[in-house]
């Protein structure tokens, strides 16, 4: 969905989104390296930022994991490099993990990387996975288990294989959660939300406790405009994380486009202070808001900090035209 203030269209989620590569190619062969990020129970971490940095702790390239937990890097250097893990908004802790990147003449190196994080005892969600009841267990038939977890494996590497055997585990057991979620939040990051949906709708009826399943099911729904089913999956997404970001984030934005305001404000204020004022798409919702209320001194404070949080982002240019437009409209009403 495109993002709209003052005539000027952006993408949503698009934080951090093209690679901070700056580091010159010394050759055409591409560098790159894959992987995935689990929690401690082995679950794909779906939306959070993964940062690739030099020996001297630099940024190179930022990125967010995909619905199955899975982060690419091209174009990186040779050398030795760490693999940031930023769950915020999470129950779960930062994780850093060193990569050497080998540079070859003969063909592309990739280089995989699997991460698990661990819990943060000290976070808000940590004791929600505690409450009697949240958690879910189901007796797997071994066919539909082998199934699930060989298409997990997959998917990393053969997509549409993965895909196959998530669908065959289904087929064998129609209410295996975990295959429906995986299923469901796979065809959303391919943006075949047509397709997915269905799958997620189904494993919320078999697990109605699972935040992210709604949350996928929620962003879905914003994205095929379908506005009071997207509005219903996030509020219920706030009600079983409330501590997550992108969760007041997502239920922020939609009631901004339907209009309540008040509560949009709220929900974004709320994101904003989960994410310790660090996350730029929570700034750049807030000044959209502020915009249709017409609070311009609020929405030049909105975008001015956006523009630090996102100093690469491909539109800068036209946000700090936009800047000097309502500053100078600002003068001229006073």
């Amino acid at each position: 969905m495109k993002r709209l203030i003052c005539g000027l269209c952006f993408s949503l989620f698009v934080l951090f989104a093209n690679p901070l590569d700056v580091c010159p190619k010394t050759s055409n062969l591409i560098n790159r390296i894959e992987g995935q990020v689990y929690d401690p129970n082995h679950r794909p971490v779906e939306n959070v930022y993964v940062e690739l940095l030099n020996e001297v702790d630099s940024v190179i390239q930022r990125t967010k994991t995909n619905s199955a937990g899975r982060f690419t890097f091209s174009g990186v250097p040779a050398g030795r490099l760490m693999v940031k893990v930023l769950p915020f908004g999470t129950n779960l802790m930062e994780q850093t993990q060193e990569v050497i990147v080998i540079q070859t003449r003969l063909s592309n190196y990739i280089e995989y990387v699997d991460i698990t994080l661990r819990y943060d005892k000290h976070s808000r969600e940590a004791a929600i996975e505690k409450v009697p009841g949240v958690i879910f267990v189901q007796e797997i038939p071994a066919a539909a288990r082998k199934s699930y977890t060989e298409g997990i494996a997959d998917l990393a590497k053969h997509q549409e294989r993965g895909l196959e055997e998530l669908q065959a585990a289904i087929n064998i057991f129609p209410d295996y959660f975990d295959a429906l979620d995986s299923l469901g939040k796979e065809f959303i990051s391919r943006r075949m939300y047509e397709k997915g949906y269905p799958y997620l709708l189904r494993a919320i009826d078999i697990n109605p406790r699972s935040s992210s399943s709604y949350y996928s099911l929620g962003y879905a729904f914003y994205e095929m405009k379908q506005y009071p089913a997207a509005l219903e999956a996030a509020k219920a997404t706030t009600f079983l994380a409330p501590a997550s970001v992108e969760a007041q984030l997502l239920f922020g934005t939609i009631l901004r486009i339907t209009g309540s305001y008040t509560e949009a404000e709220k929900a974004l204020l709320q994101a904003n202070s989960l994410a310790k004022k660090m996350n730029g798409e929570t700034h750049w919702q807030l000044a959209l808001l502020y915009n249709r209320l017409n609070r311009t001194q609020d929405t030049i404070n909105e975008l001015e900090t956006f523009i630090k949080l996102v100093p690469d982002s491909p539109d800068k240019n036209k946000i700090r035209d936009m800047i000097a437009k309502l500053k100078t409209s600002a003068k001229h009403n006073q």
